[in-house]
């Protein structure tokens, strides 16, 4: 079941938005009156948002002078679809990914249509958590076919050090040649939110992928989940050739 987003946070987006598009840095930002009245929320909710944005370290807020935009938190970045996750692994020094679980399973509903299986056919699950900075960032369940599943957890070294996509390309000469990407916002869930560090509720970006060989048939699926307030990913789809 879906759970609403807070209102504090869909603010908090649009004004994370506007700061990169229309603020220079150290630019003073509007009021909180002049917020409530732009966006038609109550000042709780506007201060729940700019504390959230604070705390990323993106603007000050000063007693008696305003809030300032102090600049982007990261560098964005354009990558692939199969290095989203190699990206922030591969140019952060000590940066890895850690296996928390691997099991094989009756596919759910959703996993079945995705992989364009039987109801209930076994597929192999994989969780894993990328770590930056000795902190979780992101967290990732994937599932794949029973029979190719296999393969890959013969070799679990490989998956502290490549993303699945590149394991099954490098490894098994297996070509990726599309990824089907829907990108959201959700609330963390008692499912993932130990393994990212946050409190249950707290508002993290979800990305859901199936990714295709090349003669269309879906070999992986996945749903990820990244720390909304640690990374922000642009992110530029492409063939995977």
């Amino acid at each position: 079941m879906k759970t609403p987003i807070p209102k504090y946070f869909l603010v908090k987006s649009i004004i994370d938005a506007r700061l990169e598009r229309e603020f220079a840095r150290g630019s003073r930002l509007p009021s909180e009156i002049e917020l409530c009245r732009a966006f038609k929320v109550s000042r709780i909710t506007i201060q729940q948002a700019l504390s959230l944005i604070e705390k990323e370290g993106t603007i000050r807020r000063e007693q008696g002078r305003g809030t300032f935009y102090l600049g982007p938190r990261v560098k964005r970045t354009e990558t692939k679809p199969s290095e989203l996750l190699e990206s922030v692994i591969k140019h952060r020094e000590g940066a890895h990914t850690r296996v928390v679980n691997k099991r094989v399973i009756a596919a759910t509903p959703r996993i079945a249509e995705r992989l364009r299986l039987a109801p209930e056919s076994l597929v192999v699950a994989i969780d894993r958590v990328g770590i930056v900075d000795h902190e979780p960032i992101i967290f990732i369940m994937a599932y794949l076919p029973h029979e190719l599943g296999m393969k890959v957890l013969a070799d679990e070294s490989a998956l502290t050090r490549s993303t699945l996509g590149s394991l099954l390309q490098d490894k098994y000469a297996i070509q990726i040649d599309s990824v089907l990407q829907t990108i959201g916002a959700t609330l963390a869930d008692p499912a993932f939110a130990d393994h990212l560090g946050v409190e249950i509720g707290a508002p993290v970006l979800e990305g859901e992928r199936t990714y295709f060989d090349t003669q269309g048939r879906p070999i992986i699926f996945s749903d990820a989940f990244y720390r909304a307030d640690r990374h922000r990913f642009v992110v530029t789809l492409k063939e995977w050739r």
